[in-house]
């Protein structure tokens, strides 16, 4: 995806943080020509933005990737925050976690459930764990707290769970959602993943490593199609991923190894392969 940049640097420019893509904001809607066209959404320099002009007399700051370049940012944004020269503070999920403020009494979380859609069967899980580390950071102090979640998905279980702390509740449900679907800690998981610079490349190769792996492994394994990863480029590599699901897991890395030595790849493709996987990104 591309973020628009408001920040003199990089104004009027989309840029992509994953594969350092750059292109110009359009003027007109580049399908239909339409230049009715509203910056909408939910990053930091917008919510920044936004809180300033409803709270005018705050001092607010932004605490991000693009605003912490300098070594001490980090360390002196927090220290201005913890002890009140910064009345509000917007940032990414780096304020989220291990930071103790025992003034802050107010939390609020934008777009909660951006990580639940990701194609990642740890998706719930994250969420989960974001929202109640984040709302952990409220009410720390001798003041009660307060948290706002913004989401599209109110009744996800994620989202409920975390609303009530209901730590052992999410970790039920979430075991027998996995069990319905195959995934770890009920079968283990191999994800291999084919990267080169030259997408047809990388694409021949996963589809070819694809084909011998159905030839190698017997019923009992779950194969899934090679297919572009979800972060499909990735510094400059293009990536191709292939999911193995199986109870027998020493068996399953036997088979795969055996085949992977069998197959010539170009020199420029690269294939590795990560057992359990945290991410499937």
């Amino acid at each position: 995806a591309l973020t628009f940049h408001r920040q003199p640097a990089v104004a009027g420019r989309l840029s992509c943080h994953l594969c350092g893509h750059t292109a110009a904001v359009p003027k007109k809607c580049p399908p239909c020509g339409q230049d009715a066209l509203i910056y909408y959404g939910f990053g930091t320099e917008k919510v920044e933005s936004t809180v300033a002009q409803i709270f005018p007399k705050a001092v607010v700051r932004r605490m991000d990737a693009d605003s912490m370049t300098r070594k001490e940012a980090y360390r002196e944004t927090l220290r201005n925050f913890r002890t009140g020269k910064i009345d509000i503070l917007v940032g990414t999920q780096m304020i989220a976690k291990g930071l103790h403020f025992p003034n802050v009494t107010l939390v609020g979380i934008i777009n909660a459930d951006l990580a639940l859609h990701l194609p990642d069967f740890r998706a719930g899980e994250r969420t989960f764990q974001l929202l109640t580390q984040v709302a952990g950071r409220a009410g720390r102090g001798e003041t009660a707290g307060e948290v706002f979640v913004q989401t599209y998905t109110p009744f996800s279980p994620s989202i409920q769970f975390a609303r009530h702390h209901d730590f052992a509740g999410y970790f039920q449900q979430e075991l027998e959602f996995r069990e319905r679907c195959d995934f770890p800690p009920f079968k283990h998981a191999i994800l291999i993943t084919v990267r080169s610079a030259h997408e047809g490349r990388a694409k021949l190769s996963a589809e070819t490593l694809k084909r011998r792996l159905k030839e190698a492994l017997p019923e009992e394994f779950i194969l899934g199609d090679a297919t572009p990863a979800p972060l499909e480029k990735l510094q400059g590599q293009f990536r191709f991923h292939i999911l193995i699901r199986g109870e027998a897991i020493m068996r399953l890395s036997r088979l795969v190894r055996e085949t992977l030595d069998k197959l010539p790849f170009p020199e420029d493709v690269t294939v590795t392969v990560d057992v359990d996987p945290y991410q499937l990104l």
